[in-house]
């Protein structure tokens, strides 16, 4: 889908290069990579894998669990999931080339007959009704502008209870907000909503929302914590984001911890289920 602006904003043809040199340089063998291991570049989201287990800590995933990985990027939260809880998830996103690399990393990982990364519109996915226990989104719903539809396609393919996890950057303020940010390149791209726009789309899909957490403060110490770690090195780490993003990194975080700090933005989790 390279001719949709999104796909196009986060293209890398470089991706498995890039976390070789990077894993050498960690001095972590290609061959016995782990789950671990990718950890620092495959979950591009704030915070990383610390936001991922705070958002699944409580959700008692059980064994063989069926999950749905919302643009699901490089397949981070999705080999999380399948190496935690031992479940088998089925993970979707518009770049064609992280779909791609995701499926190679799962390889690397020895965890391909569990995961399924596939290219596609989260808008309309590939799958029969009722057919996922669980679904996540982790910083997606920034890119797409009709949440009602992506709800209601989510509510379609989750069976009745089903737990649908979301980890978004919520609006805060009307206030204009500086670009590039990780999730796009101009404002033609970004679909910011508050959290109170996500509750009532999820209510109408037919959704109970059951908790809803800001995470704020998280994101600002873990922003405090990245510009300290930069400032006393000599250079970006081993593994990293900027595997991913490329040199644009800097400029986009820039501007979104700057949101962050001055309200502008929130990443807030919210815990629904199906009814």
């Amino acid at each position: 889908m390279a001719d949709n602006p999104v796909a196009s904003h986060y293209s890398n043809n470089q991706i498995l290069e890039s976390i070789l040199s990077g894993l050498k340089k960690a001095g972590v063998d290609a061959g016995s990579v782990s789950v671990e291991d990718l950890g620092p570049v495959d979950e591009f989201h704030t915070g990383g894998r610390l936001a991922t287990e705070h958002l699944l800590k409580d959700l008692h995933f059980d064994t063989h669990k069926q999950i749905l990985d919302i643009g699901c990027g490089i397949g981070g939260t999705s080999r999380f999931l399948a190496h935690k809880f031992d479940a088998t998830v089925t993970g979707i996103d518009l770049t064609s080339e992280y779909i791609a690399a995701g499926n190679t990393l799962n390889q690397w990982v020895s965890l391909e007959k569990r995961i399924n990364l596939q290219c596609g519109d989260a808008n309309n996915i590939p799958s029969d009704n009722a057919s996922f226990d669980a679904a996540v989104m982790l910083h997606v719903g920034m890119n797409i502008e009709d949440k009602a539809r992506l709800f209601t396609e989510v509510a379609r393919l989750l069976r009745t209870g089903g737990t649908f996890a979301i980890y978004d950057v919520m609006q805060k303020s009307e206030s204009e907000i500086n670009f590039p940010l990780p999730w796009a390149s101009d404002e033609s791209m970004s679909f910011l909503e508050p959290v109170e726009h996500y509750k009532r789309c999820l209510e109408g899909a037919g959704f109970s929302i059951e908790n809803t957490v800001g995470r704020g403060e998280f994101a600002e110490n873990f922003f405090q914590k990245m510009f300290e770690a930069a400032k006393s090195s000599d250079g970006p780490p081993a593994i990293g984001l900027h595997l991913l993003v490329g040199p644009s990194i800097k400029e986009k975080m820039q501007n979104f911890s700057q949101a962050i700090f001055d309200g502008l933005v929130e990443p807030t989790e919210i815990i629904a289920r199906k009814l």
